[in-house]
């Protein structure tokens, strides 16, 4: 075992045992998640510091990875709100609720398929700035690939449609009046 292992199965039992029992995620499924991200190596005492007090996230990205929907509902409901703030205050536009809602749904399959998704999270970083940067980044992405807009005119006269004579609508009753 390594000597990061048994700081995080203390903080599972004692912190998230509840919460993971009720996604169904065992602590080998968390220290296995934790495993890959470096299998041969081993993890300095802040590293494994920061993976015990990450342990509710850990928790929820295993769930999520393992397709329990109470996770993937629990990480929207807990990270909505933060991605929506983080959007809104980098890239402020009337599409956010859409893009995060593409974010989600992209990032669910990712996951699914066993592509990068959340397999790819570290618990040595922060999971809503983990999610903020691949937000951002699919953002920029989507930007890059968008067509360009025709430029908007210089002048707001330059679009109108001017005409030199006055114009006006008759309507039947007035002029039946005149």
């Amino acid at each position: 075992m390594k000597r990061w292992e048994t700081p995080l199965r203390r903080a599972f039992f004692s912190d998230a045992g509840r919460f993971a029992a009720s996604m169904g995620v065992s602590i080998d499924a968390c220290v296995a998640h934790v495993r890959a991200l470096q299998p041969d190596a081993g993890f300095s005492v802040f590293e494994a510091d920061t993976i015990r007090a990450s342990v509710l996230d850990l928790v929820l990205v295993t769930g999520c990875v393992q397709h329990a929907p109470q996770a993937w509902s629990e990480l929207r409901l807990q990270h909505t709100w933060r991605l929506r703030e983080a959007l809104n205050t980098w890239s402020p536009s009337r599409d956010g609720g859409l893009q995060i809602e593409r974010f989600w749904s992209e990032l669910h399959a990712a996951t699914d398929r066993g592509e990068l998704g959340l397999h790819a999270w570290d618990p040595r970083r922060p999971l809503s700035r983990w999610l903020a940067d691949l937000l951002f980044g699919q953002v920029q992405h989507a930007r890059e690939l968008a067509p360009t807009r025709r430029a908007a005119p210089v002048r707001a006269l330059e679009s109108l449609d001017i005409v030199e004579e006055a114009r006006t609508l008759r309507f039947p009753l007035i002029a039946a009046v005149q």
